[in-house]
């Protein structure tokens, strides 16, 4: 599938390759971003303090390549005075960059909480926090698709899945509640699996987002 400003031959080359690099920078976040919420999931059900410490190292990197993505879209825009559709895709990519960095700041909460989950406690609950996991980075991946592809439909499938997440978060939260009234899970351990569990809920509100930003680009709407 063409897409509406990356595949629209513009007179100037640079100008080509400066909205290519703009692409170029917001897939190496979504990748960055992907990464970190597996590994910091992968470093709570292994107490891995190492792999932990890693994740949260990784967040300065897509710190550094968001300022680049701003500074970038901000220059094209001042230098180059795009029009309509060149115009909504670099605001859109700024705002789908933001996205993406809050992704990452997600992830480096949820993998210094390593230390203050319970193996024992978590290992029953461990399923619905990775298969949550693993939904919410399908959902970002699914948004970027959308923007690379220039693709409504896509960005229309990332909307629709985001109430599956949420109906897991909440299957999570009552599941929590009513071990807390047993007496079977305490209130601090309880706690922090609701918390794990809205950090994932949030991933998913930004790929919905994104592929908001991605429906925009396209319409105008």
């Amino acid at each position: 599938m063409a897409h509406p400003v990356i595949d629209r031959p513009h007179t100037v080359s640079s100008y080509n390759l400066q909205l290519a690099e703009v692409r170029s920078i917001i897939n190496r976040m979504a990748d960055e971003a992907q990464a970190m919420l597996s590994g910091a999931l992968h470093a709570l059900c292994k107490a891995d303090r190492v792999a932990a410490m890693q994740v949260v190292a990784q967040d300065k990197a897509i710190d550094e390549l968001e300022r680049s993505l701003e500074r970038l879209a901000l220059l094209i825009i001042m230098s180059r005075a795009p029009m309509a559709e060149d115009l909504r895709y670099l605001m859109a990519a700024i705002r789908i960059g933001k996205m993406l960095e809050r992704t990452g700041d997600q992830a480096k909460r949820i993998a210094r909480r390593h230390e203050e989950v319970d193996l024992a406690v978590l290992g029953p609950r461990f399923p619905l926090l990775r298969a949550m996991e693993r939904h919410a980075g399908e959902m970002v991946a699914k948004a970027i698709a959308s923007f690379n592809e220039g693709s409504r439909e896509l960005a229309g499938e990332v909307m629709s899945s985001d109430a599956e997440l949420n109906a897991m978060n909440d299957a999570l939260i009552r599941a929590c509640r009513e071990a807390m009234d047993k007496g079977t899970l305490g209130s601090g351990d309880g706690l922090q699996l609701i918390l794990i569990a809205k950090q994932l809920e949030r991933v998913g509100d930004y790929a919905t987002k994104i592929a908001g930003d991605v429906a925009y680009m396209l319409t105008g709407e």
